[in-house]
């Protein structure tokens, strides 16, 4: 089904060689492209940092357009973390101007003699020499590209020290501090020696039928503006779920030992705003702000999202906001992906407190909860692999096998990628997206968010089940992850925020259809978006079936299918992987055995 296609560069590294073709005809934009791109371009069990692994970035037909919230790029390859499908989205104003520099996906092959970076201005396309940028963090690198090209309005997709050193949880990013983070998509772009893209574009998105399409754009800014959630989300950004989180008894204390965390209230999304931010911030095109400015003791930078604020405060055991906003701007800057980073760091300090490691084990560095050493120098000591960072820059997993089997019990991730900072035990959607998405454990690959309004006439609407409505519930648990899967696809595809798409629900498959429409000049259908859709998602399984995916790896760890929640208001809560998944497995139509079976 054709429904768009795009310009494609295609950028042979080893060779230095740039091409320019199309999309794949039967996607419709950026995640669907790449995911359809690596199926059927690269082969089975390479090396993920090794020249044969395929980097795709990709953004979409309506990227950059009058659509608010439309600023995203997605990069996929074969994740060197879990060794399936690996891809990433950032937000900011990096992918607007790669479309209006019209281009609509990179595809990257091989790899560079020495360090490079591609400049693409409007229709000129070069790869130019970056060994001055060797060692440069991400906003060194950024401001010294802006420096030398002339432009301090230049975009700057780049890795820090991180990607360089193959750290396998390494980001790309833009703008300074909006991260590709998750899978290790920075690592496969040091592999490569690319250390940085940089787009200059001056060709406006226009659609075919402006009326229609403006229809499109003027009912999504209604629906956010009259969102009951906007003014907490333009106050607060992702910080404001610290307390819901808290109330509901699914925070990650002390590395999940606890669902309670006693000085909540010096870390929580007020006190961000009350004692760190300076302004608030917004990508491109967009009516919330929920990003916003900081300042520290430390540095200063921008964020941080709810998930290094906890990660850094609550999942460690920390109770200094200002280290943890510290911390998080120097992982940003080191390009880090803060998810993995305060896993693997908090799931230590759980293994120093079981008395499982010995400060020999990691340089004699102080991991008791909340230690402020630990938090300065592991993310340095990991972004560069020195001590006990070269070990943790490959993961907990990894990490892990060293330590023994009661290190490995303590981990939390799925096929090898970190949990979020919430307990999955208390939001059993959430737990089966974390247990069966196709990049590992993650909470952003399709957000379930229905199941925290209690809003049973949306729970019906959307996947027929009013039960879906609520966290504690595991009925129509197996259709909210699928629906949630497909719209992370479409909002992936349209490269639109999450945030807005999938947490706040204000973008469905009908609105998409109409500005889909509106900007090709022809009709689109919910129905199409949603086959196309399904196809992706199929062609994600496959690509990690075919690269050794097991069905009983999709499970959640040990420790959270084996015990209930110890304490808070929760206390008590299993979950019930093996029926979830199998609820899943039916309503996807899969003909594999759910986990624990033969």
């Amino acid at each position: 089904m054709t429904i768009c296609r795009g310009r494609c560069l295609r950028v042979d590294l080893t060779t230095q060689e740039i091409a320019t073709t199309s999309t794949p005809d039967d996607g419709i934009g950026g995640r669907s492209w790449n995911s359809l791109t690596l199926l059927r371009e690269l082969a089975p069990g390479i090396d993920p940092l090794g020249p044969e692994n395929i980097l795709c970035l990709s953004v979409g037909p309506l990227t950059g357009s009058e659509l608010i919230g439309s600023c995203r790029f997605i990069a996929s390859a074969k994740s060197p973390l879990t060794g399936y499908l690996g891809d990433s989205g950032a937000r900011g104003f990096f992918a607007p101007e790669l479309r209006w520099a019209g281009v609509d996906q990179i595809v990257f092959t091989g790899a560079a003699e020495r360090w490079v970076y591609l400049l693409i201005d409007d229709g000129t396309v070069e790869l130019r020499d970056a060994s001055h940028l060797v060692g440069r963090d991400i906003t060194e690198t950024t401001t010294d590209l802006r420096r030398e090209l002339h432009d301090p309005d230049l975009q700057v997709a780049a890795i820090g020290p991180a990607g360089e050193h193959l750290v396998r949880y390494a980001i790309i990013s833009c703008n300074l501090a909006r991260a590709a983070g998750r899978t290790g998509m920075g690592a496969v772009m040091g592999s490569k020696r690319l250390k940085a893209i940089a787009v200059r574009g001056s060709q406006p998105v226009k659609p075919a039928d402006p009326d229609r399409f403006r229809r499109a754009c003027t009912e999504l800014e209604a629906a956010i503006e009259g969102h009951p959630e906007f003014e907490s989300r333009r106050l607060y950004g992702t910080t404001r779920i610290m307390d819901s989180l808290a109330a509901m008894g699914v925070l990650p204390a002390y590395h999940f030992r606890s669902a309670n965390f006693d000085e909540v209230e010096k870390v929580n999304g007020r006190a961000l705003r009350r004692d760190h931010v300076v302004k608030p911030k917004s990508c491109y095109n967009c009516n919330i702000y929920c990003s916003r400015y900081n300042v520290t003791e430390y540095n200063e930078g921008e964020g941080p999202e709810y998930e290094a604020q906890a990660g850094f405060t609550v999942k460690c055991g920390n109770a200094d906001l200002e280290l943890a906003v510290g911390v998080s701007n120097t992982v940003n800057r080191l390009g880090l992906d803060c998810i993995s980073t305060a896993e693997v760091i908090a799931w230590l300090m759980e293994c120093r407190h079981e008395g499982l490691i010995a400060d020999a084990d990691v340089d004699g560095i102080d991991l008791g909860w909340g230690s402020r050493e630990a938090l300065l120098r592991l993310p340095e000591m990991i972004a560069r692999r020195e001590g006990i960072g070269n070990l943790l820059a490959d993961g907990s997993r990894r990490a892990a096998e060293v330590f023994g089997p009661e290190a490995e019990r303590l981990t939390a991730e799925v096929k090898g990628l970190e949990l979020f900072s919430a307990d999955p035990r208390g939001i059993k959607g959430y737990g089966l997206m974390n247990a069966v998405n196709s990049r590992g454990g993650d909470h952003y690959r399709a957000e379930p968010s229905i199941e925290l309004t209690g809003d049973e006439v949306l729970a019906i609407r959307r996947v027929g089940n009013p039960d879906a409505a609520h966290a504690l519930k595991e009925e129509g648990k197996g259709a909210l992850v699928n629906y949630a899967e497909h719209l992370g696809i479409l909002s992936d595809s349209l490269t639109i925020c999450k945030n807005i798409s999938c947490c706040m629900d204000v973008v469905d498959f009908d609105l998409a259809a109409v500005a889909y429409s509106g900007l090709l000049g022809k009709d689109v259908s919910p129905g199409q978006l949603w086959e196309v859709c399904t196809e992706v998602g199929q062609a994600e399984r496959d690509f990690n079936l075919r690269e050794g995916l097991r069905p009983d790896e999709d499970t959640l760890p040990r420790r959270f299918v084996d015990a209930p929640i110890p304490d808070g208001p929760a206390a008590g809560t299993t979950i019930d992987i093996t029926r979830l998944v199998s609820d899943y497995y039916r309503e996807k139509g899969w003909r594999e055995p759910p986990p624990g079976e033969n």
